[in-house]
């Protein structure tokens, strides 16, 4: 049966990119089930004597120092080890770590070691999914999934909020055991699935690996040729993503809480529908960079002064909840479009090179590094001097982000490899 599927898929050349879309987009999409189980059973845990006070903090702390640096180790592995290993591996040990939570006991070394390995295990997909999208499909279905992958994101997040939303009252261990058991499940069928595929694999590594012979073969990652191709400008780019992107996300609830008096509830809310509604950007992103600039870091110059823009308005007309509500979404929607242009249309131009997944590590490690110190620091601007300060803060990184990308894009543009 899996022959015969396989064979009918191959045969149709649509159906070759449509079958490998599939594959990215559900082993993105089911990675994140479990990266957010911990936020959400935070107060559960509390509440029920199993989280001792002040351990969130380190435990979240955990997750993002090894999932930024797994971004950069996981890069260079996924150029040797194959998506049909790395994916399964990923969601598979992620659920394991999941499903392992609540046998902790309340023990906080456990707690970090567990959510350590879970950071671990979910850094294992992108670069997979990059190693796909460059080694396994055409340019044009590149360029295609490149904006439209993008969607597992919110779909993922929210699949987790609502296993959250309908376990928490049954026990908070029930939240780890269900997002745990479908990233298991999951893990398990996409291996069935690429095994269904594995004609269409097959085929397509031959080909990529002959466009990257073709290209010069497989080169060797170096600061010298990361600076002679001109990544420098993105990789500060990516810095300043993590800053305004995750850092601010996860403060977005308390803003909301303390600047407008939302109920707390219903800031979550806010904060959870906000990827659903962010998930313009990356259209717009690919829109703009197509249409008018071709070059990516022209695009990220104008999203990021776009971001700086709306997080004015709220600095000066931010009195009105809906206004800044509104701002908060097209902000956050930049970043998520500046974080395409970043992962996946500047790491395809190192496909030829054989290099794309380990560039996509070291842009999203970057990112994670912005992202882990700054959610400290934003937090700790606001307690000390008010969520306005917060927000002029917010601007001026956007501001500086633009102009550096706008002062780097004319480099980036001569010295960036062919795509």
């Amino acid at each position: 049966m899996i022959t015969d599927w396989s064979d009918r898929l191959k045969n149709r050349s649509s159906g070759k990119g449509t079958a490998l879309f599939i594959l990215v987009f559900a082993a993105y999409a089911v990675s994140y089930l479990g990266r957010n189980t911990f936020a959400a059973a935070i107060k559960a845990m509390s509440e029920a004597g199993a989280l001792a006070e002040g351990a969130d903090g380190l435990i979240s702390a955990a997750f993002l120092i090894f999932y930024g640096s797994g971004q950069l180790i996981n890069g260079l592995l996924a150029m040797k080890i194959s998506p049909r290993v790395m994916i399964p591996v990923g969601l598979i040990g992620s659920g394991a770590a999941n499903l392992l939570m609540p046998a902790a006991g309340g023990n906080t070394a456990v707690y970090i070691v567990l959510w350590s390995a879970n950071g671990f295990f979910c850094s294992m997909l992108w670069p997979s999914v990059i190693r796909v999208l460059t080694l396994w499909m055409t340019k044009e279905e590149r360029e295609r999934s490149a904006a439209n992958v993008s969607p597992s994101i919110p779909l993922g997040s929210i699949g987790c909020y609502l296993i959250s939303f309908f376990m928490l009252d049954t026990g908070w261990e029930n939240v780890f055991f269900v997002s745990g058991t479908a990233l298991v499940a999951g893990g398990i069928l996409l291996t069935v699935y690429m095994a269904a595929i594995s004609g269409i694999i097959k085929e397509r590594t031959a080909e990529g690996t002959e466009e990257i012979e073709n290209g010069g073969g497989v080169r060797r990652l170096s600061l010298k040729l990361l600076l002679s191709c001109g990544l420098a400008v993105m990789i500060c780019a990516s810095f300043f993503n993590g800053t305004l992107k995750e850092a601010v996300i996860s403060w977005i609830p308390k803003y909301l809480s303390v600047s407008h008096g939302i109920a707390s509830s219903n800031a979550a809310l806010i904060s959870a529908l906000m990827p659903a509604v962010s998930v313009a950007g990356p259209y717009v992103a690919a829109f703009l960079n197509k249409r008018f600039f071709d070059n990516e870091c022209t695009t990220v110059a104008v999203l990021c002064g776009v971001s700086a823009a709306a997080n004015l308005i709220i600095f000066l007309l931010g009195k009105s909840p809906v206004l800044s509500v509104a701002m908060l979404a097209v902000s956050n929607a930049c970043m998520w479009g500046i974080n395409t242009m970043l992962m996946t249309y500047t790491t395809y131009r190192f496909s030829r090179m054989g290099l794309s997944t380990a560039v996509s590590g070291v842009l999203n490690g970057t990112v994670f590094i912005g992202s882990s110190s700054f959610t400290v620091i934003w937090g700790k601007l606001a307690d000390s001097s008010g969520w306005r300060a917060a927000v002029l803060a917010w601007t001026v990184a956007g501001a500086v982000a633009c102009a550096v990308c706008l002062a780097g894009s004319a480099g980036w543009k001569k010295r960036r490899p062919a795509a």
